[in-house]
């Protein structure tokens, strides 16, 4: 199984995957965990702490098999990959 390299805004991130579109997925669902963690008072406190620890995507997640940082990933916008996550654990194809 292929090795992806998945970035987002500050969020980088190693998965095995089928395809990059899945790594992607893979990617939304580590961040919906780690911010399933936070203890927050209110909706805002809770957004506000992933971003500070660096746990919110931007708007488009990047997955290549060579390393970050590379012009020749994938590119996802995060909308697409939450409407596939939506599918998870569906294959991602």
């Amino acid at each position: 199984m292929p090795k992806f390299y998945v970035q987002s805004g500050p969020v980088r991130l190693i998965f095995d995957a089928v395809n990059a579109r899945q790594a992607a997925v893979m990617a939304f669902q580590w961040t919906c965990d780690q911010q399933a963690e936070i203890q927050s008072v209110s909706p805002l406190d809770h957004v506000l702490v992933a971003e500070q620890r660096g746990w919110q995507l931007a708007d488009e997640v990047v997955a290549n098999e060579q390393g970050f940082d590379r012009q020749d990933g994938h590119v996802f916008e995060t909308r697409d990959v939450f409407e596939a996550w939506l599918q998870w654990p569906e294959p991602v194809v």
